[in-house]
């Protein structure tokens, strides 16, 4: 309502720190308006608006105000503030000003009570209490309980408004107000689920707060809390929801920030066998913990919050072990982000001192292998075609994918905290009937620099506004249609275009996910895409310098991003061979923390940060748009966080963010001014021509100033005007007045002269006023003489006071003074002192100056023919210098060869050092392969030598066998000799006994002669019957063909003994075979190792070959001979094998 403008105007003005202040014009000077405050401060603006009277008055409710504008918004704002009310309606939106100050009288525990015993009836009269977040919870509650519908409390503001702080009001009055009407076991139940509640907010503090700029203890990721009721409307539960935790706060943080509490606790905090267990240092010894340059918090004692939040652990129900499994994840998190890649050749690598310190933390801290997660950090492994591929990664993506796995390890503990929590607080689902949810998520945020983290933030707030300006313009038109107002010319605020910008399929996070996918995507080619394909769309903002920064019109301003690092932030996903290494963990606890990855053929595209956070918020969406949804914006007055401070510029941003500038903005498109009729009537009946029905009255006034309807409407109960129509409205009763002014003035002159009358009256009258006052005055003086006799008394004793007082300050004086006398003789002493002491050296001086010039000239001589003789020594010094150059300028020569000749000795040496420290390590590894294949061979030697004692075992068994039977023959023949059968000469000529001996003695010598079969004769032999015709040679000589298969078993062990074989009578090969096999057990005993493979023998550490030997050096052309004879060059060895 700018209008014309007039010198002596009061007005309100933008103020450059103030911002809308109120003001008097004290002159124009073509667009700009000179304007002085209250204060006297002179300020030159271009906005300045015309003050209306009836604006200024105060409401709860700042949208019944018949003019509502950002300056009036502010005004009561400010003025509210200053008088301790810092809770303000403006329509479905509580305002809540931080103060700093929780002492107010306002809003004491004690007033609680006036809330609760309002009951329902808020719901048709409304509340009669001044606002509070109270008047919030217990409207949500009531609409809940009555209606059977779930509710929501939206609770917003950035950081240091004091979110939290309005969160645990809401939720102790919602636990009071649930339990006023319940039994005494709900109440206690009730209230052990808040004290539950209360115990979980230090763990979640400590691993979701950080210290910001702005805030000491600001939280760093939004919840959702629903509190769950019974039929009865009896607390019964709670359940907690996280989302968009700040990840990247774990590797790094803006100067004058710092990290998660919880790093800074446990460096604090632990015990000393804690700190000895996980190798903790001191805070300076972390780099992650010092890229803010902030240590310690003002007021916070870092060791003392940690024992408080592991008290608040054990109370929650978490184990010891989980708690030392939990905080040996965050001591593995601080190690990992201290180690430093390096790059050799395109390959990363770690120092001796880094790779020891991965070493710990796998062994001891995460219990996983050491080796696979040194190789899992610098490497990738991809599966192409069912071949798998590893390639080596350089030092910044090995530091990616380090800066990823501490990321998300420290998420996962946050998300196992809430997990816990949530099994502590929640309730069965059967046992729950509606809910009240609480959203405590950060605020809308615009900052220097801006990056993908700000535009997630600003998305979720864009979205929020979005639902909010649905809601605020369905019920503005529904109370327009209630009056009977026409609103088909009213347009809708919509932001939806910003968020098709940013979500729609060509919006920027789907641009960003595409170029995830590309192997060869950048943050620049995103930058040019988005720039193409978003160029003309009208909430999008080119920058003309920057090729890789764009801006987004948002509802609270536009705000500038840049790319940089984009693409690596979206795709900061664990890789799924790390996942499959944590969940190989030995530590329950740790495995656990990451999911296992879902099969490759499943996975058609890999999830992105954007598309997780967009499913997120869709969600969270669909949880408020299910329920009945209310407001309240958190403002922080002023920077300094101090009690009674007012920043005007600081409290507007912060309005625009929240939105209740956009709620202003929404009213003002339609029908910003809406006035009761008793109120229209009574401010401009002067320009009603006649009486009659109060809407009569009002359409009349419209209907002489011929305002349109599209500019206002008369409803059943109220006025609805825009601000055109109210400025004519305004100008057309300043103009109706000034008619009237003649008509004014008459009257006044008739009063005046009445009023002379009256003055002459009033004269009479003043002359028994004076002689009632000469009475009083008399009694007054001698009230009068009774004080003066009274203050003579005191007054004496003052004076008598005042001597004693003068008395003691002579006294005083008198000492000061024989003090300054004593001091003024001391100094007159040691005046005259110091002036003997002068006088005697000035009168010495004169011998003394003799002396010394006698001494000067000594000395001067003396000098002189030293330096002559120096003078001397230093030119005979010159001549021997001249005959000694030729001969130190060849020893020169001589030494800088030979240190020449030493330099590429020791280049040489150290050169072979290096080969010798390859071809050893070279070497090992060839004796350890041939070791193991020694080993091999042996083994399969030994198998063979237990299949030669087996055929030995035989041979033994084949050999009795064959002693028995041959023994057995041996009687045979005897017997048949002497039978008188065998014999065809008669009886009488049978030769005695010795003769009989005597001839067969060739056979019986054959017997006695044969060598006995050796102890390796495998072949069995068959018995030959007693009866046959067969003869005792043949019966020897009988081998049977199948004795090498099938081994002898003694006669008598087997149930079945085998049939007699027939003997090949032209069989002579068992001999050979014994032979043969007599030979094989020769060499048995001799050797059984060596018995059938030769082994190459290992060259002696003696041998020049051998790396290890004094002498060792490589060929010349570079070459060296491995333990197996075969030659390796130098060169060709890997680097990672020395």
């Amino acid at each position: 309502m700018q209008g014309d403008l007039d010198v002596g105007d009061r007005v309100f003005f933008n103020h450059p720190e103030d911002s809308w202040v109120i003001g008097t014009v004290r002159g124009i000077t073509g667009g700009l308006k000179v304007c002085e405050t209250e204060d006297g401060v002179v300020c030159k603006t271009e906005e300045a608006y015309k003050v209306v009277e009836s604006s200024l008055e105060d409401h709860h409710d700042l949208r019944k105000m018949s003019y509502l504008h950002d300056s009036t918004l502010l005004y009561h704002i400010r003025k509210r503030y200053f008088n301790n009310v810092i809770y303000t309606n403006i329509g479905d939106i509580v305002l809540a000003m931080n103060p700093f100050d929780y002492n107010l009288p306002l809003y004491t525990d004690d007033k609680m009570i006036n809330y609760i015993s309002e009951g329902a009836d808020v719901l048709v009269h409304g509340s009669q209490q001044v606002p509070h977040s109270w008047s919030v919870a217990h409207r949500a509650y009531c609409m809940m309980r009555s209606k059977q519908e779930n509710q929501s409390i939206l609770v917003s503001g950035e950081s240091g408004a004091g979110k939290t702080e309005a969160v645990k009001i809401v939720m102790r009055y919602v636990g009071e107000l649930s339990t006023a009407a319940a039994t005494s076991d709900q109440r206690d139940h009730a209230r052990a689920i808040n004290t539950k509640v209360s115990n979980t907010s230090p763990i979640l503090e400590s691993f979701g707060n950080a210290k910001t700029t702005r805030n000491d203890n600001s939280s760093r990721f939004g919840k959702f809390m629903r509190m769950k009721f019974n039929c009865d409307g009896v607390l019964i539960g709670a359940y907690i929801e996280p989302y968009l935790l700040e990840r990247s706060r774990v590797i790094t943080h803006a100067q004058g920030e710092r990290g998660f509490h919880s790093f800074y606790q446990l460096v604090a905090g632990a015990s000393g066998d804690d700190k000895r267990r996980m190798r903790l240092g001191k805070l300076t010894d972390y780099a992650c913990l010092n890229a803010g340059s902030v240590g310690a918090v003002a007021g916070v004692d870092d060791a003392e919050e940690y024992h408080t939040t592991r008290d608040a652990m054990t109370i929650v129900g978490i184990s010891e072990d989980d708690q030392r499994s939990l905080f040996n994840v965050l001591a593995a998190v601080l190690h990992l982000m201290n180690i430093n890649f390096l790059e050799r050749e395109g390959r990363s690598c770690l120092n001796p001192a880094d790779t020891e310190i991965v070493t710990f933390v796998a062994e001891e801290l995460l219990c996983i292998n050491p080796d696979d997660l040194l190789t899992e950090m610098t490497s990738t492994t991809r599966t192409v075609a069912g071949d798998t591929y590893t390639t080596a990664l350089d030092k910044t993506f090995a530091t990616e994918q380090r800066d990823t796995l501490c990321k998300t390890l420290y998420e996962r503990v946050f998300l196992w905290l809430v997990a816990k929590i949530n099994e502590l607080i929640d309730c069965p689902t059967d046992d729950s009937d509606h809910w009240l949810g609480l959203l405590d998520i950060f605020g809308f945020e615009h900052f220097e620099t801006n990056s993908f983290e700000q535009l997630c933030i600003n998305l979720t707030n864009e979205q929020l506004q979005n639902h909010y300006n649905n809601y605020t313009f369905t019920k503005d038109m529904q109370e327009c249609q209630d009056e009977g107002i026409n609103t088909q010319n009213i347009i809708f605020a919509d932001n939806q275009p910003t968020l098709d910008l940013i979500t729609s399929t060509l919006g920027v996070l789907s641009l960003l996910d595409e170029e995830v996918q590309l192997r060869k995507g950048s943050d620049a080619s995103f930058a040019a895409k988005l720039n193409e394909a978003q160029g003309s769309h009208p909430s999008y903002v080119k920058h003309r310098m920057n090729r890789q920064s764009f801006g987004v019109r948002h509802y609270a301003g536009t705000v500038m991003y840049t790319v940089e690092g984009w693409r690596d932030k979206n795709m900061d996903t664990l890789k799924d061979q790390l996942k499959l290494l944590m969940r190989t963990s030995t530590n329950t606890f740790i495995s656990g923390l990451i999911e296992l990855p879902p099969p490759p053929e499943t996975v058609r595209r890999k999830p992105t940060v954007s598309r997780i956070y967009k499913g997120q918020l869709q969600e969270l969406m669909g949880i408020i748009n299910s329920s009945n949804p209310h407001w309240i914006r958190c403002i922080k007055p002023h920077h300094s966080k101090k009690p009674r401070m007012f920043h005007g510029q600081e409290v507007m941003s912060q309005l625009r963010s929240a939105g209740v500038l956009e709620t202003v903005r929404i009213r003002k498109m339609g029908y910003s001014v809406r006035l009761p009729f008793e109120h229209f009537i009574a401010r401009y009946r002067t320009l009603a021509g006649t009486g009659g029905k109060a809407r009569d009255i009002c359409q009349a006034v419209l209907d002489k100033l011929e305002i349109r309807l599209d500019m206002g409407q008369v409803g059943k109960t109220k006025v609805f005007l825009k601000t055109e129509a109210w400025m004519t409205i305004e100008d057309a009763r300043v103009c109706a007045l000034n008619s009237k002014a003649v008509t004014v003035q008459r009257f006044s002159y008739w009063r005046r002269s009445n009023e002379r009358c009256a003055v002459q009256l009033a004269k009479k009258r003043v002359k028994l006023v004076q002689a009632f006052v000469r009475s009083k005055l008399s009694m007054k003086h001698v009230k009068y003489v009774e004080y003066k006799s009274r203050e003579e008394i005191l007054v004496s004793g003052a004076a008598k006071l005042q001597a004693c007082i003068r008395e003691e300050e002579r006294n005083r004086v008198a000492l000061m003074q024989m003090e300054v006398d004593y001091l003024h003789s001391f100094g007159e002493c040691k005046r005259k002192h110091l002036e003997g002491i002068v006088e005697k050296w000035y009168k010495d001086k004169p011998m003394r100056d003799a002396l010394l010039q006698s001494d000067f000239k000594v000395q001067e001589e003396t000098e002189r023919m030293a330096m002559e003789r120096e003078e001397q020594e230093q030119l005979l010094y010159t001549l021997d210098l001249l005959k000694d150059d030729f001969s130190v300028m060849q020893q020169r020569q001589v030494q800088r060869e030979r240190l020449e000749d030493e330099q590429r000795i020791r280049l040489q040496e150290q050169m072979l050092l290096e080969q010798r420290q390859k071809a050893q390590l070279a070497w090992a590894r060839a004796m350890d392969e041939k070791r193991l294949a020694e080993e091999l061979i042996l083994q399969e030697e030994y198998r063979k030598w237990q299949q030669i004692q087996k055929v030995s075992d035989t041979i033994n068994q084949a050999k009795e066998l064959y002693h028995q039977e041959r023994s057995l023959a041996v009687k045979e023949r005897r017997r048949f000799e002497q039978e008188t059968f065998c014999s065809s000469v008669p009886p009488h000529r049978i030769e005695s006994p010795r003769r009989t001996r005597s001839r067969s003695p060739s056979f019986y010598r054959r017997q006695q002669s044969m060598e006995p079969p050796p102890s390796y004769a495998t072949p069995t032999f068959s018995r030959v019957s007693m009866t046959g015709s067969a003869t005792a040679g043949q019966m020897y000589s009988a081998v049977p063909s199948q004795s090498r298969a099938q081994p002898m078993k003694r006669p008598g062990r087997s149930p079945n003994p085998p049939k007699p074989v027939k003997a090949d009578p032209n069989g002579t090969h068992s001999l050979d075979m014994v032979k043969k096999l007599q030979k094989l057990s020769k060499a048995v005993q001799s050797n059984p190792y060596r018995l059938i493979t030769q082994r190459y023998p290992p060259l002696s550490t003696r041998s020049p070959n051998n790396p290890n030997h004094p002498d060792w050096h490589p060929a010349p052309d570079g070459s060296f001979i491995l333990p197996d004879g075969s030659k390796r060059h130098i060169d060709d060895l890997e680097p990672h094998s020395w």
